[in-house]
């Protein structure tokens, strides 16, 4: 798992993630800088037990809190995107409260777009 800080204006981040056993601490992220990590175990991270605690802006105003799955994520001065292949995806915006259910939503979608594309690929195959 790896945030990387893609900020304007050399702004910081800091970095606070935990999971249900362990907390990594705190991380000072500098502009272009990443904090990241591995997993020890050979299962892929649960994100019900792993999430992160973003700031940054002046004085370290903007704030986000979420759930964490396996992958890279990029702070921006807009939100919280994740890489995707042809472009990143905006997932969280600072300052924003974010439900369960968001996250939830969000798996949910990633796994149905995967199933879609393998369905599309069978298709086409035959």
């Amino acid at each position: 798992m790896w945030i990387r800080n893609l900020l304007h204006n050399g702004n910081d981040l800091i970095v606070h993630c935990k999971t249900a056993k362990e907390d990594m601490g705190y991380h000072r992220v500098h502009p272009t800088g990443s904090y990241g990590f591995l997993h020890e175990d050979s299962e892929p991270l649960d994100p019900d037990i792993l999430w992160c605690h973003l700031w940054q802006g002046p004085n370290f105003k903007h704030h986000q809190v979420f759930d964490v799955f396996d992958g890279t994520w990029e702070a921006r001065e807009d939100g919280i995107y994740v890489p995707g292949r042809y472009r990143s995806v905006y997932i969280y915006g600072w300052d924003v409260p974010i439900t369960k259910s968001r996250a939830s939503s969000l798996r949910s979608t990633c796994m149905m777009i995967s199933l879609s594309l393998l369905v599309s690929s069978l298709f086409f195959v035959f």
